[in-house]
């Protein structure tokens, strides 16, 4: 037997050589332990890259360099992961610069691991095995090989639909109108030199059954970076004479405000721009209905408006469904003939059509899913203060998806995410801004939550804009409560989700509106 015929052990030596005097019987056993020792090696290559090339005698070198190389890898990855959480660790990784690192890496850690895995199983194979024992031994490395390289293509491939999705539901700002949004800079707080930022959230009813959008909710979400106490202030789409700014067109046809008649409220300020008004802006402008809605909250709550994010609301269904539900104290609307919250539900002339409510959603702490999320925000039948409960639900909807981000979740169910996200948002926010943001999600996740009430502040028919910027002002100024509810501390069930569905962690009855309330204590 020669030098082909012996394999290395785990610790360097080889086996046994063959010598003349030995029986069949004694060379078939040395020949099976040979394949157990490839097999042995070979499989210590897919557990860790290198390990197994490591332990030959030719490839040791080699094995060795894979074995650090990756071992490198590994802590460069965690440190990224862990440098300020899971979640702000993965916005890093999420910038085009890191994604495109993370691309490279992979595939280059892919070809280094399967490289490993061949060469271990090439220099322990036996020139005079059997058929049998070759080909058993070639099944395992390609069984082996298959084991690492479908979730390396899977990482890639994860990696190659996050770009993806990002180039399509990213819209840079325009330009044109309003000036730069204030950005977070670099370094350990981004946020240092920016004590509030202030995004506008909106939900858009536009579908493939529908003509146009209309924005169904309007939301800001003031946020303290110091604190992380978080105002929010839902605008309702029933606000008449809402003003423009007088650096946008519909100024000058609205120069006291948009009234012409009952068509002319918050949620038609979309399409007057981005249809029927569309002449009257700069042809370089891709949403004049996006950037004048923005403008108009602006001048509404004397709050500038730093980013904003555009959300399909049927596709806010897939996104929960995505997300695996989302937690919430289900609790009936005031003065509503229903034992919670209605489901479907068509109003003419003032009164609900007869058959067109198809469902209720019970009071108590559950689990919804994407269809009872939806129409727990937006359902407005049978409430006696209207789209008051209304808006109070969606602050309600905002306060537990910051409180329930998932980090697993979203791994797990990362294509289904993104699916839904690249057919039903749009947003301003840079790529690269994202760690800042991650930031700030993290820091909000301590701070208090509070609703400004537009309603309980002015008639939303004769609205008082000066008092509507007031109480805002002074929703903002109000100190942080160390003892108030926070997002963390309400976000979340208290019981397992196997408990009664009428478990709450509030008990909260109260229907008084005031200008100004703690969101966490009113959901």
């Amino acid at each position: 037997m020669t030098e082909d015929d012996r394999v290395a052990h785990p610790d360097g030596t080889s086996a046994p050589e063959a010598r003349p005097g030995h029986t069949r019987l004694e060379l078939r056993s040395l020949r099976t332990d040979q394949l157990r020792r490839a097999l042995l090696l070979t499989g210590l290559s897919t557990i860790w890259p290198g390990l197994g090339l490591s332990l030959t005698r030719r490839r040791r070198t080699l094995g060795l360099v894979i074995v650090t190389l990756a071992v490198l890898g590994v802590i460069l990855l965690g440190i990224v992961l862990m440098s300020g959480g899971v979640i702000e660790g993965a916005a890093q990784l999420a910038t085009r610069r890191g994604l495109t690192l993370l691309l490279i890496g992979l595939i280059v850690g892919a070809i280094m691991w399967i490289g490993g895995i061949l060469l271990t199983a090439r220099e322990t194979s036996g020139r005079r095995w059997s058929d049998r024992m070759r080909w058993g031994h070639r099944a395992f490395t390609a069984l082996m090989v298959v084991l690492v390289a479908i979730p390396s293509v899977q990482a890639i491939r994860y990696v190659l639909i996050t770009q993806s999705t990002y180039d399509k539901i990213y819209e840079p700002r325009y330009g044109g109108r309003g000036g730069p949004p204030s950005g977070p800079g670099n370094g350990a707080d981004p946020w240092a030199a920016i004590p509030r930022v202030n995004v506008l959230l909106i939900g858009s009813d536009a579908g493939p059954d529908r003509t146009g959008v209309r924005t169904d909710s309007v939301m800001v979400v003031s946020v303290d970076t110091r604190t992380g106490d978080s105002t929010l202030v839902s605008i309702p789409r029933n606000l008449q004479n809402v003003p423009f700014p007088k650096t946008n067109p519909l100024n000058k046809i609205y120069p006291k405000g948009y009234d012409c008649g009952t068509e002319c409220l918050m949620d038609a300020v979309w399409e007057e721009a981005a249809r029927t008004r569309k002449n009257l802006f700069p042809a370089d402008e891709a949403y004049p209905g996006w950037d004048t809605t923005r403008e108009v909250v602006s001048e509404i709550t004397g709050l500038k408006i730093d980013y904003s994010l555009v959300v399909n609301l049927q596709g806010f269904r897939s996104l929960v469904d995505a997300m695996g539900g989302v937690w919430i104290n289900v609790q009936p609307d005031p003065g509503s003939p229903y034992d919670g919250i209605p489901i479907g539900g068509e109003i003419r002339n003032g009164y609900v059509r007869p058959g067109s409510v198809t469902g209720i959603i019970k009071p108590g702490y559950q689990k919804l899913n994407g269809e009872k999320a939806l129409w727990y925000s937006r359902s407005r039948v049978g409430a006696a203060d209207g789209d008051v409960s209304r808006m109070r639900r969606q602050r309600c909807m905002v306060n537990a998806l910051i409180s329930q981000a998932n980090p697993f979740t979203m791994v797990t169910k990362f294509t289904d995410i993104m699916a839904v996200a690249s057919d039903n948002v749009l947003m301003d926010i840079p790529q690269d801004d994202l760690p800042a943001f991650a930031t700030l999600v993290n820091t909000m996740k301590k701070g208090n939550v509070r609703s400004v009430n537009i309603n309980s502040i002015t008639n939303v028919g004769r609205p008082n804009f000066p008092k509507i910027q007031a109480v805002v002002k002074q929703a903002l100024a109000t100190p942080h409560d160390d003892k108030a509810p926070t997002p963390s501390k309400t976000g979340s069930p208290t019981s397992s989700p196997t408990s009664s569905p009428t478990s709450s962690p509030t008990s909260s009855t109260t229907t008084t509106l005031e200008p100004i309330t703690n969101t966490a204590e009113s959901c």
